[in-house]
């Protein structure tokens, strides 16, 4: 829990935090090849929350002429030194603060940011990033990413309903009954990571909302919508796993989804009592994220209300509420 902006920065601060992003070869050669592709010699480029300053490399080694480097934690002196040692420093400048704050002495030509959380919207980082491009980009300038979706497939999966979802409490615990704790967690959901590359999709899933970088206001983010999800198969259904794809440029897209390599953001668990479906059952599905008031603002809190309809008949309903959390 960050009880304020300075505790999320400081975050940021330590080597482990970058050390799982540098180490998650999908989503740092997913940036590296839109860089290359979008970056052109001469262009000026913002990246917004640089951390160590990868991105701001990737840029200058496409052939960036100016490289604003900005960061609001300790880590960007480090990233200075990184930049001189790796023969940047020339064209790197770290900036310390929020992009949305500080003053540039030009527009630039590209802004590039890995704001993404869990689920993408954990860490509210989008608002500043799409303050930053009303604030600084040109006109005819480009955003990385241009877009993203955000996805939820209801799932079965035996494991990872057993092991970290409701039916943990229904295992032999020491010889005692813990089923009572299934009310009880209900109560207080959290929607944790998981890795979901075994559980078997019980419908097509569903693209819940679409954010564009250039028109979609940050307010929009906390988004309110209703679907339908189709079955086509019968089973229990454990939950609903959540994804987001992110368009990086043109020809690169950067997914999270349960069914391609593992990112370290891995997919998002939407817990479920078990509930038995079947083929031809349609979900209709009210989804809605909203800002956590109460506790840290930066985290989203989720409300998922679902009705089962068989041959028209309204067989199953669920209501749940989601409080996020940073692992």
């Amino acid at each position: 829990m960050f009880s304020d902006d300075t505790d999320y920065f400081d975050s940021y601060s330590g080597a482990e935090v970058h050390r799982m992003m540098l180490g998650d070869r999908v989503r740092t050669e997913a940036y590296r090849d839109a860089i290359e592709a979008v970056v052109k010699p001469g262009m000026v480029v913002l990246d917004v929350g640089a951390g160590t300053g990868i991105l701001s490399f990737f840029a200058a080694r496409a052939g960036a002429a100016k490289v604003y480097a900005v960061d609001n934690s300790d880590i960007l002196d480090t990233t200075r030194e990184l930049a001189q040692a790796n023969g940047f420093g020339d064209i790197i400048e770290c900036i310390d603060g929020c992009a949305e704050d500080i003053q540039l002495p030009q527009k630039v030509d590209i802004i590039v940011s890995e704001w993404m959380g869990l689920y993408a919207l954990t860490e509210a980082m989008f608002e500043s990033v799409v303050a930053a491009t009303h604030k600084h980009l040109r006109l005819d300038g480009q955003v990385i990413p241009a877009a993203l979706s955000l996805h939820l497939v209801p799932i079965r999966d035996d494991k990872l309903y057993h092991e970290h979802g409701l039916g943990f409490w229904q295992n032999d615990m020491y010889g005692f009954d813990y089923s009572a704790m299934v009310g009880h967690e209900i109560c207080d959901l959290e929607t944790n990571t998981v890795d979901g590359s075994h559980a078997k999709a019980l419908g097509r899933g569903a693209v819940v909302a679409l954010f564009d970088a250039y028109t979609t206001p940050a307010e929009s983010y906390w988004f309110k919508t209703e679907f339908t999800l189709e079955v086509d198969c019968d089973g229990p259904c454990h939950g609903f796993l959540g994804h987001f794809d992110a368009r990086l440029s043109e020809e690169v897209m950067l997914s999270t989804s349960h069914e391609l390599p593992l990112t370290h953001w891995r997919q998002s668990w939407f817990p479920l009592q078990e509930r038995e479906l079947r083929c031809g059952d349609r979900l209709e599905i009210k989804f809605r994220a909203q800002r956590d008031q109460v506790v840290d603002s930066r985290k989203p809190v989720y409300f998922l209300e679902g009705q089962v309809l068989r041959a028209e008949e309204v067989v199953d309903e669920f209501h749940y509420c989601y409080h996020s959390s940073y692992a």
